[in-house]
């Protein structure tokens, strides 16, 4: 399946790109598409620990399931004050 992902703050930076487009397996699931994406690009590897993702605009787990078409975004660790 063909899957989009989107990057924010500084895992966009990490990777260069907000944008990247991935090929999966048809019984693939939100931690695949991390997992793709942190192989590809290792900057990444820093924010395994506490990324949060989001697949067509709604919070998802790793184990969330994919289908093709759908969008996951990759959201860094968010601190404040």
């Amino acid at each position: 399946m063909k899957i989009k992902v989107l990057l924010f703050g500084s895992c966009r930076e990490a990777v260069g790109s907000g944008e990247i487009d991935l090929e999966l397996s048809d019984t693939a699931v939100a931690g695949d598409a991390w997992a793709s994406t942190t192989q590809r690009f290792p900057s990444l590897g820093q924010f395994e620990r506490s990324v949060l993702l989001a697949v067509n605009e709604e919070h998802a787990s790793k184990e969330t399931k994919l289908k093709d078409g759908d969008t996951v975004a990759i959201f860094p660790p968010v601190s404040g004050g």
